[in-house]
């Protein structure tokens, strides 16, 4: 793997062709990146039916799996992504600044 800058975040979506869980971690993964990484991500989505040897190497064991590859340490989210809280909490990937919604 080559070096990484550190302001940048790698995830790996896995999906299940048309399925509304899969349709719905799409959207909902495009739009946190887009709220809270900013120009600060790469975001790539696979079929787990068209890509199962890297799907078995990322140890894919339920569809929808979100990836964090960059930084490390590795981790994994599962479900449609729609936990916004959960994902600030677990990605840590230098997210920006948002004014508090009280």
């Amino acid at each position: 793997m080559t070096a990484q800058p550190p302001d940048i975040c790698r995830l790996r979506l896995y999906v299940l062709s048309a399925t509304p869980n899969s349709s719905n971690a799409i959207v909902n993964t495009r739009r946190f990146c887009e709220q809270y990484l900013p120009g600060r991500y790469e975001l790539e989505i696979l079929t787990i039916a068209d890509n199962v040897p890297q799907a078995s190497e990322d140890q894919v064991v339920a569809a929808p799996t979100l990836i964090r590859l960059w930084p490390m340490p590795t981790r994994r989210f599962i479900g449609d992504m729609s936990n916004t809280r959960r994902l600030l909490q677990g990605l840590g990937c230098f997210v920006a600044d948002q004014p508090d919604s009280a």
